[in-house]
């Protein structure tokens, strides 16, 4: 009875709070490591402004680790956990990659950075679960196209991620990849993506996936879109499928404003490119390559710098040339997206407007 006591009054008590474990000069530990490996689950590892070396290794999961103002931490991060949470760091210099975790879930990074890694910047293999919000990656993959993965990679089985408002810029290879996952439950939002080598952003051989409301310019290889969707030859799928790009706007880039390419075999099917703004880009809006097409493909209600089709893509309420008043009130509502590039909603005025912005 009295063990059964005990037991109810422990199951009323509020839950334990975790602590707060700090980190710089003066404070609990001298480093982020030192405190990560104190650490216990529902702990918060709080890290003063500055720079700090030996990297950090994450083992032990349940854990927040925030920096108060502008922290770095050289060279890498690890992740070797689940639940865990980064918020305002930077990792820079790594020879390897900038922040790394395989077969891990529940992950949130906010105000998150890494630069100059010699290979991929933010690298998630077979990881659930994520939340990617607020972060910037540049430099990366300064091997060129030797490196290993991109400068953010979403690859083989990584699935449930949310990426969103981040600025991808000046790497060597792509910006935000995502790859070799079917079902992957993947979007990638509100980003400003520019100046990769490119494509800025990759969908290659991946299902259920949405791209919207980024901006994409300045892809510096000829060969390189600012958004593609493909089928390279190291899939195990060979499948691109139930694919979403809506509301963006690609320009400036060296080679199309979009492509759509299959490596030596492969399909592509169910693909929507609806309310896109393409503009500025040598090679046109968008690039076919490949006709290993299949399901219900869909071009409508984009702006094209030139007339741009395929026969294996239902479209319609395309305008060629440039945002004007002819574009406003002159697309459809089949399938278009319930809000534009800036979350206004959609439409406005009597119908939906053509483009990325709904005016």
């Amino acid at each position: 009875m009295f063990a059964v006591t005990l037991a109810l009054i422990a199951a009323t008590l509020p839950a334990p709070q975790g602590r707060t474990l700090t980190v710089g000069p003066g404070a609990q530990y001298a480093t982020p490591q030192a405190a990560a490996d104190a650490a216990r689950p529902g702990d918060t590892v709080e890290i003063a402004p500055g720079t700090y070396g030996n990297g950090l290794t994450v083992k032990r999961g349940g854990i927040t680790f925030r920096g108060n103002g502008n922290v770095t931490i050289k060279p890498k991060l690890t992740i070797n956990a689940n639940d865990l949470t980064f918020e305002n760091l930077t990792f820079q210099g790594s020879d390897r990659f900038g922040a790394y975790a395989d077969g891990r879930s529940n992950l949130t990074f906010r105000n998150f950075g890494v630069s100059g890694s010699q290979d991929g910047g933010l690298v998630l293999l077979n990881t659930s679960n994520v939340l990617i919000d607020g972060c910037e990656i540049k430099g990366t993959n300064a091997r060129g196209t030797k490196a290993d993965h991109e400068a953010m990679t979403i690859a083989d089985g990584s699935r449930d991620v949310d990426v969103k408002n981040c600025h991808v810029h000046d790497n060597g290879e792509e910006g935000i990849d995502v790859k070799y996952t079917e079902n992957a439950r993947v979007k990638i939002h509100d980003n400003i993506v520019r100046n990769n080598r490119g494509p800025n952003i990759y969908v290659d051989s991946a299902t259920h996936v949405e791209v919207y409301n980024n901006i994409s310019s300045g892809t510096k290889n000829e060969t390189k879109s600012g958004i593609a969707l493909a089928v390279e030859d190291w899939s195990d799928t060979r499948l691109l499928d139930n694919v979403k790009v809506y509301n963006n706007i690609s320009y400036g880039n060296a080679q199309a404003g979009l492509s759509i390419w299959v490596q030596s075999s492969g399909t592509v099917s169910n693909v929507q490119i609806i309310n896109n703004t393409f503009y500025g880009n040598k090679k046109g809006s968008i690039s076919f390559d490949g006709d290993e097409y299949a399901g219900a493909n869909i071009l409508r209600n984009n702006i094209f710098e030139r007339q741009t089709g395929h026969e294996a893509f239902k479209a319609d309420h395309n305008f060629v040339g440039e945002p004007g008043p002819r574009t406003i009130d002159a697309g459809s509502a089949e399938d278009a997206p319930a809000f534009d590039i800036e979350g206004n909603p959609r439409p406005r005025g009597k119908a939906h407007d053509i483009g990325a912005h709904e005016r």
